[in-house]
């Protein structure tokens, strides 16, 4: 427990009677309070002063002091608070003093910048200022040499001197520009005379080419009449050689058709005689055939004899006939395999010769067609080329006469332009003559004015 004497309230201000109010109350309501440092060195309150005592916590003692230091304290923290911004706003100035990527720092330059450049101005202002004071000063040192020589002038003696000396520049200027128009039509009447030659040489030339090109043309003319005389001959004994050889073809081609007609006839009188004799076979064959018949017959009527005999008879007879068959199918057959193979031979013989003639005449007739479209063939490459050669010959004498017009017309177009030329230097001298008279004159006019 702590007892505490509090301080008898004043009348001061207020502000304080309020505070002191305050405080009142919160020690009212304080019951009890803890041992404090601070209180422990106060001694124990009389009698008399116990209305004036208050028990009170150790908590609501430092709330009390701390309520009372709050003010004091915050100032405290605040004027720290600023002194270490500052000091912190100071170090951050001197680390970035030195930095050059800083918006001050730029703006440090610029106003750096901005001084040298008004400095430099300044200094240029000073040397124009200087140099417009020296071409004032050289001026007003001109204006009155001038000044000076005029009033110089204009005395009698120097405008007398003045008067003839124009007068001899005049005279002599008269002289030279009559010496000038007399050169200047000398020129003249050499450049033309000059001109009449050029023209009348590059005349004589141009109807020396036309002569030489209408030679050319007689000349090209004569020679493809010659050409075509020589193509049309050579036509005509072309024409003649394919007659004579066409007549040839045709004596033999009527030759192989007389010689395939014997061959005809010699193989018609075969099959004749073939056919002859295959008859004359088979007429020997139904003679035999008869014979037997009436062999039989006899032999049919003989009743009275035996049947033995009869028998043999008839087999003897039947065994005869099968002989006779066989030996008339024998001979029959050797006879038609000997024809047949005489008619084969002949017919291979006459299809082979056919065969040969039929080629014979094909090969003739496609060498022969071979040989004209061969023929025909190089007839038109020589024409084509002889064409083209025509062709190509024309083209290289029309380019080169084309050149030449050209090379005639540009030589023409340059002697114009240079006599135009001459022309045109010979009128802007005349002209610059006239002027350089006309201002002689209005200057000696207006000396002589003046004077």
């Amino acid at each position: 427990m702590v007892i505490k004497t509090l301080p008898i309230p004043t009348t001061k201000s207020n502000g304080n009677n309020q505070l002191g109010s305050k405080k009142q109350a919160l020690l009212s309501q304080s019951l009890s309070c803890l041992p404090d440092d601070r209180t422990e060195q106060r001694h124990l309150p009389d009698a008399a002063d116990l209305r004036r005592m208050c028990i009170i916590t150790k908590s609501d003692l430092n709330r009390i002091y701390d309520n009372l230091d709050r003010r004091q304290r915050d100032k405290d923290a605040v004027r720290q608070e600023l002194e270490r911004k500052k000091e912190m706003a100071e170090r951050s100035a001197q680390i970035t003093k030195q930095w050059p990527n800083t918006i001050i720092g730029a703006r440090e330059r610029k106003l750096e910048l901005k001084k040298i450049r008004d400095q430099e101005e300044e200094e240029r202002k000073k040397v124009l200022d200087l140099e417009e004071e020296k071409i004032a000063a050289e001026r007003r040192r001109e204006h009155i040499e001038k000044a000076k020589q005029l009033q110089y002038y204009e005395t009698d003696r120097v405008r007398t001197f003045h008067s003839a000396l124009l007068l001899t520049e005049v005279l002599k200027e008269r002289d030279l520009q009559i010496d000038m128009k007399k050169r200047i039509e000398q020129m003249r009447q050499s450049d033309e005379n000059e001109e009449r030659q050029r023209y009348q040489e590059a005349q004589n030339e141009f109807y020396k080419a036309e002569q030489e090109k209408i030679e050319q043309k007689a000349k090209d003319r004569a020679n493809l009449a010659k050409y075509h005389r020589a193509q049309m001959d050579q036509r005509k004994t072309h024409h003649v050689q394919e007659k004579e050889k066409d007549l040839q073809e045709g004596d033999e081609y009527r030759r192989l058709a007389e010689q395939y007609s014997l061959e005809q006839l010699e193989l018609e009188r075969f099959k004749k005689l073939t056919q002859k004799d295959t008859k004359n076979m088979y007429d020997k064959v139904l003679d035999d055939k008869q014979k037997v018949k009436q062999i039989e017959q006899q032999m049919d009527e003989e009743e009275d004899e035996e049947l033995r005999i009869y028998a043999e008879a008839k087999k003897k007879i039947a065994r005869l006939r099968r002989e006779k068959e066989i030996q008339a199918h024998q001979e029959k057959q050797e006879v038609r395999d000997h024809m047949i193979g005489y008619l084969g031979t002949l017919q291979k013989r006459a299809e082979a010769d056919n065969d040969t003639q039929i080629f014979r005449a094909r090969a003739l007739k496609e060498a022969k067609d071979l040989r004209e479209e061969q023929e025909k063939l190089e007839k038109q490459q020589k024409m084509r080329e002889s064409i083209t050669k025509h062709r190509f010959e024309t083209m290289k004498r029309r380019e080169a006469e084309r050149e030449m017009e050209e090379r005639e017309d540009a030589e023409m177009r340059r002697k114009k332009a240079e006599s135009d030329r001459l022309f045109l230097l010979y009128q802007q001298e005349k002209e610059k003559q006239r002027a350089q008279d006309a201002q002689a004159i209005s200057e000696s006019h207006l000396q002589q004015a003046v004077s």
